[in-house]
């Protein structure tokens, strides 16, 4: 009986230390970077992305946890989704495959996290939706969602 307490005790603390634990914040490069910056980053595309310090953009929507985090982070990645997709309609495939790459990226980060990001990656999505109707466009755009869930 008195093994069993233990147990129970020693368990009760465990869970309690593993709750406590707070996930990892949010890399300061994915807010302090402006669109200028996601941008620069972005050439590398369909190759691997990374923003200052290393951070991936997948891993900016993974460790957001407040509103204001996302807002912050929402206000520079839909900005880059928006620039990217009126260059990409003006017929810019690399634009097309830089998009397709944030929006891939943006996604994959949004399904490893808690949920908050959900709604961003759905409005950097939609940016893209009128540059998949151009064949070459769309094309660019899925090769680079596919490089940006991947390695985003």
């Amino acid at each position: 009986m008195r093994c069993c307490a233990a147990l129970a005790g020693s368990l009760s603390m465990v869970f309690v230390a593993a709750c406590a634990q707070e996930a990892p914040p949010m890399p300061p490069a994915c807010t302090a970077t402006g669109v200028a910056g996601y941008e620069r980053a972005l050439v590398r595309a369909p190759a691997e992305v990374r923003l200052p310090g290393g951070v991936a953009i997948s891993e900016c929507l993974q460790k957001v946890r407040t509103d204001a985090e996302l807002q912050n982070l929402g206000s520079v990645v839909h900005a880059v989704a928006e620039d990217l997709a009126g260059r990409a309609q003006g017929g810019s495939r690399v634009a097309a495959g830089r998009l397709g790459y944030l929006s891939g990226a943006v996604t994959a980060g949004a399904g490893r996290s808690n949920g908050i990001g959900a709604e961003l990656a759905r409005r950097v999505e939609t940016a893209s939706v009128s540059v998949a109707d151009d064949v070459e466009a769309g094309r660019a755009l899925r090769a680079g969602a596919a490089a940006g869930a991947a390695r985003g």
